[in-house]
């Protein structure tokens, strides 16, 4: 019954956990659409920058 009781978590444990697993979420969530931009700028910069040289060549 002891053992029990010591895994069982109590509200405040579980409220913890809880927020600190959503803390977590969020922050990948926000390093996903951060590195996400940074690659669509750079593919951006690609194309404007071929569609200049294509320009020149013409």
């Amino acid at each position: 019954m002891v053992s029990r009781l010591k895994r069982t978590l109590t509200v405040q444990q579980r409220a913890a956990a809880f927020e600190h697993t959503n803390k977590v979420a969020a922050d990948a969530a926000e390093e996903e659409r951060r590195v996400r931009e940074e690659k669509n700028m750079r593919l951006r910069k690609l194309r404007i920058a071929s569609g200049d040289q294509t320009l020149r060549e013409k």
